[in-house]
């Protein structure tokens, strides 16, 4: 998210006001495949946006994260309401990987809408965005968001929506590196490399249909308790991302070769829509400090899982 710090409406009644929060997220593996309708593997995190609001006669922004007018307004078609004006406190840094746009929607319809079902809540988010940026994104991090659960990552099928959780243990630290390459997914080839894939371009589908069996691999190692295929299926995931996909830049692929190297780190990749913006990395327990001294200044937030705005119940 872009832009400038707009402040509510003078006519704006606070009395009549409302409260949601959501939390960011990050994709462990499956990355390109959520918009092809495969299995991915995200995990809501410790990172939260928090979004108050009441009715008013327009609808505005007041946030040191800027630029959500544009999301607000389309959730707000979405959702058959009329203008409100809101108050964005957020933990969600944009830009950074951690999906801070789905962060604010899912929020939103949290303090709008409390007892939605979550995944009609994601299914509103990912319609507002559409709407908003015109980036053809897919449900996974509007889902994450919404159903995330902590001490868990959440397997979900993008096709059916069918999703279940998956122990992530607490001997591993999530860092989400900050590779410092800034871009808009809306001014890259981003949905272009969709068209291609939906259009079974060789080198495309060879990374979705690498991806696909990687995720499997992934989350029956975390379920039986099995760490050390982690890194490899990360760095097989980057190798795949970088030549068959395409989506890296020399910059990230140079953080993800010291990353692979700082101490306690499993393995690494790019993560996102690609063309800069963040690697994740996963480390063992207690390693941060020389993982973050071994990266020499490159900004690395550290995360656990966490429970997504409308994690109730059991999956489907």
């Amino acid at each position: 998210m872009s832009g400038s710090r707009t402040a509510p409406e003078s006519s704006a009644s606070w009395a009549e006001g409302w409260c949601g929060r959501a939390p960011g997220r990050v994709n462990l593996i499956g990355e390109h495949v959520d918009y092809l309708g495969g299995q991915v593997l995200p995990a809501a995190v410790d990172r939260f946006t928090t979004v108050r609001g009441c009715p008013a006669h327009a609808w505005s922004v007041e946030s040191e994260v800027a630029g959500g007018l544009a999301y607000v307004r389309a959730l707000g078609e979405e959702l058959g309401v009329g203008p409100h004006a809101l108050r964005v406190t957020s933990q969600v840094p944009p830009g950074r990987g951690l999906s801070s746009s789905a962060a604010l929607l899912v929020a939103m319809v949290a303090g709008l809408a409390p007892d939605m079902d979550g995944v009609e809540a994601a299914l509103a988010c990912r319609r507002a965005e559409h709407r908003a940026t015109g980036v053809e994104v897919g449900i996974m991090d509007q889902m994450a968001s919404a159903l995330g659960r902590r001490g868990h990552a959440l397997l979900l099928d993008c096709g059916t929506l069918e999703y279940r959780w998956v122990p992530f243990p607490p001997s591993l630290v999530i860092a989400v590196l900050d590779s410092g390459v800034r871009r808009s997914l809306a001014e890259t080839p981003y949905n272009q490399r969709r068209r291609e894939a939906e259009a079974g371009m060789p080198r495309r589908r060879r990374h979705v249909d690498s991806e696909l069996e990687r995720v499997q691999e992934f989350a029956a190692a975390l379920e039986e308790g099995r760490l050390e295929p982690l890194g490899e299926l990360l760095r097989a995931s980057h190798r795949s991302l970088r030549d068959d996909f395409e989506v890296s830049t020399p910059e990230v692929d140079a953080l993800v070769e010291r990353a692979w190297r700082a101490p306690g780190c499993l393995g690494a990749r790019i993560m996102g829509g690609g063309f800069g913006g963040a690697v994740l990395a996963l480390l063992e327990a207690g390693s941060e400090t020389g993982f973050a001294a071994a990266l020499q200044g490159v900004p690395v937030l550290f995360c656990q899982t966490a429970d997504g705005a409308f994690a109730r119940g059991g999956g489907r």
